[in-house]
């Protein structure tokens, strides 16, 4: 009856040691992309994201870049973010940060996803969506009002 408390109790201090450094690593990767995404190093930050989120990398890189001006550009970066919050759902973190520079604060959240043993950025908004994404909806067309009838009485006399 021993031995099985100690059991279960190396099994319990392991479980919580192996969220720690989870959480720790999550952590390190968001830091990273956030630091060279919102000051925008774009190639730093490409080795955090998976391949279904480098098309977002990719319009900050050819459309936002190129017509952006210097003078703007300084009001963006530097731009310091920390860390505010961590939460793991097994293999699915939401890592919620806070984001300021020269013109700006904001709140946001990336999540990160493990593939294999490494995990990367699959989303970045001011509020993250855990689960699968709803399809798109398309908007129905809506009826178009009928003119009115006008009757016309005519009376022969």
């Amino acid at each position: 009856m021993k031995v099985l408390k100690v059991l279960s109790s190396i099994v319990a201090i392991a479980l919580l040691f192996s969220c720690s450094s989870q959480k720790r690593e999550v952590e390190r990767i968001a830091q990273a992309y956030l630091d060279a995404e919102t000051n925008f190093r774009i190639s730093e930050a490409r080795p955090y994201v998976s391949e279904d989120f480098m098309p977002m990398l990719n319009q900050i890189e050819t459309f936002v870049l190129p017509n952006i001006s210097d003078t703007v550009l300084n009001t963006l970066v530097p731009n310091k973010v920390n860390i505010k919050n961590t939460e793991l759902f097994g293999d699915t973190a939401i890592v919620s940060f806070h984001s300021s520079n020269p013109s700006q604060e904001t709140d946001a959240q990336v999540m990160l996803v493990r593939f294999d043993t490494t995990w990367l950025v699959v989303q970045q908004g001011s509020k993250v969506r855990r689960g699968p994404l709803p399809d798109p909806v398309m908007p129905q067309p809506q009826p178009q009002p009928q003119p009115e009838k006008i009757v016309v009485d005519s009376v022969q006399k």
